[in-house]
């Protein structure tokens, strides 16, 4: 049974010689003390330093009795809770206006400093303040409805049509997961955008390029300019995209950030898709000999690269890439080559070409989706 009763603890006297009132809560034998805004004097306890002022008693009472109101809510006879969730439940200020998806949003953003596409959320964010009118939105606001609505004003904005509600489900879904206690039976968001589904962009056919022009690639000479002692931009970005190629499509992030080399296969968790995942995206790559010397041409000290080395950010390092890609593009007649070209011309390939089954590439490429949604995107190019 749960119990609660104010008191003082008699030996945490503050420095002006107040003692803070807490509230004593027992439950299945272990106590926990939750502290209240109340503060008493040596005249408002008795000589046993018991509460006898009939003021604070009475708030007392007040604040006991709502705290019974919400563990009631709880049915703790029939749920087993331990205490430390009832207290933390407890303490949760209980907004009868909801729970605010605009200062979660902030907070979840100051938290994932690490995610490559912030600026993105951003971006989304501000799309959708400007689309509700206002950026003081609630959790119970964000709703299939609301998204679909949200969706259809993007229209013509292909990429942001996509991008952002994307960016936005995935707040909203982090939002469930840290206010709802489904285990416990606490659930403070009761709505979910399972059914929602965002419109998915057909970026595969701006970006996978064919055997040849892959050829062209690997055959395109350097243009050997060293700026401070290191090659240009020009070929910084023909190496990465070639080890991007033939490291089964790895992404400029995790070139970046991969530690893990035994000399023969590279580990590393994908960044991108890591923090989403149970198994932490966890991907094992065998480097081929073909490619084994770019490998050692970049070989790091702490990590398997030296592109931190180098570039102080993963985003000075993709500002890199993109800008010497522009020059690598102009010499092969590809008009705005992009980084991930390298994934989706790999993925491409190898199912239209080289004959290997689509769920064998789905899996090297570390997707999860069973349906191979995502992989039909990428081999759409070629397949048409």
């Amino acid at each position: 049974m749960a119990t609660f009763k104010a008191l003082i603890k008699k030996g945490n006297k503050r420095a002006d010689g107040t003692w803070n009132v807490v509230i004593r809560f027992t439950h299945e034998s272990k106590v926990r003390f939750i502290p209240t805004t109340m503060y008493v004097t040596k005249k408002d306890v008795t000589f046993s330093f018991k509460i006898k002022n009939v003021q604070i008693l009475d708030r007392c009472e007040d604040l006991i009795r709502t705290y019974r109101e919400r563990i009631s809510e709880l049915n703790l006879e029939l749920n087993d809770i331990d205490i430390d969730t009832v207290v933390s439940y407890l303490k949760q200020k209980k907004d009868k206006k909801g729970i605010s998806f605009t200062d979660f949003a902030r907070k979840w953003m100051a938290k994932h400093t690490e995610i490559k596409g912030m600026k993105n959320y951003k971006t989304s964010l501000s799309a959708f303040y400007a689309f509700m009118g206002r950026d003081n939105i609630l959790c119970d606001e964000v709703t299939v409805k609301t998204m679909k609505a949200f969706e259809e004003s993007l229209k013509d904005r292909p990429r942001a049509q996509s991008l952002y509600p994307n960016c936005l489900v995935r707040i909203f879904n982090d939002a469930r997961d840290y206010y709802n206690d489904e285990d416990n039976d606490i659930i403070r968001i009761k709505h979910s955008l399972r059914k929602y589904k965002p419109v998915q962009q057909n970026v595969a056919e701006k970006r996978a390029l064919d055997v040849e022009t892959i050829r062209k690639i690997f055959a395109l000479p350097y243009d050997n300019i060293k700026i401070k002692g290191k090659s240009s931009r020009h070929d910084l970005a023909l190496d990465c995209f070639r080890l991007s190629f033939c490291l089964m499509g790895m992404n400029s992030a995790d070139l970046f950030n991969a530690t893990d080399f035994d000399g023969k296969t590279i580990i590393y968790n994908r960044t991108k898709t890591k923090d989403r995942r149970t198994d932490k995206a966890e991907i094992h790559v065998d480097v081929h000999p073909c490619i084994m010397p770019l490998v050692e041409k970049y070989r790091g000290k702490e990590r398997v690269l030296n592109f931190c080395e180098r570039f102080s950010s993963m985003s000075d390092f993709n500002r890199a890439i993109n800008i010497g890609l522009k020059e690598v593009g102009k010499e092969i007649g590809v008009d705005g080559l992009q980084f991930y070209a390298a994934r989706h011309s790999l993925a491409t390939i190898a199912c239209n070409d080289a004959n290997i089954p689509i769920y064998t590439v789905n899996a090297m490429l570390n997707h999860t989706d069973p349906k191979m949604r995502i992989m039909e995107l990428y081999i759409l190019n070629s397949a048409t």
